[in-house]
């Protein structure tokens, strides 16, 4: 028998166990924490997608890796108020926060200013950044509907929120750096 098992087969009832708390896989706790994976999952294909680029200011690999790091304190954050833990120890705070709005100055100044929309897509980098963002949305209204039920920080939101900007500004510079003209719509 293997030391490390890829399964318990303690949820294979539909709920999930933490403590002496008892939630089913259909509550909204799951949809954020799941969204927050999925997310993090995009993330590190984007990171993989950050291969064969020519040198740039902006060190993408170092971003894409610390929001990594951060959707993990955030899924920690949930996990801890999802199961009616005592308050979490891990969390994201106003530094996370700033720390978003820092990269995407860092970028605005570099990329050409923004006078339209912009199409999602460009280089294969810019593609996945922009599917990364949309997931980011969508993670962010789960995450504004769970805290209707569970008080979530402001910064948490925030977070989220500024999260969705950095990977839009990441994909403008992905296609910048590659000198990828941006496509806007044409609402013809």
């Amino acid at each position: 028998m293997p030391n490390t098992l890829f399964f318990t087969g303690k949820g294979d009832d539909g709920k999930s166990v933490m403590g002496k708390k008892n939630i089913s896989k259909s509550d909204s706790l799951f949809s954020l924490l799941g969204a927050l994976d999925e997310l993090n999952s995009w993330i590190g294909f984007c990171l993989a997608c950050d291969r064969g680029k020519p040198q740039h200011n902006i060190d993408m690999e170092k971003i894409l890796l610390r929001l990594q790091e951060t959707l993990f304190i955030a899924q920690a954050e949930i996990g801890a108020i999802g199961f009616d833990m005592k308050s979490p120890d891990i969390v994201i705070t106003g530094y996370h926060v700033r720390e978003m709005e820092k990269i995407i100055f860092d970028i605005d100044v570099m990329v050409p200013p923004l006078k339209n929309f912009v199409l999602p897509g460009g280089t294969m980098l810019a593609a996945s950044l922009d599917i990364a963002r949309a997931v980011s949305r969508r993670t962010e209204r789960i995450a504004v509907k769970f805290s209707k039920k569970k008080n979530l920080s402001p910064e948490f939101l925030q977070y989220l929120n500024r999260l969705s900007s950095v990977l839009f500004a990441l994909a403008r510079y992905a296609n910048f750096i590659f000198k990828k003209p941006e496509m806007h719509p044409s609402y013809r």
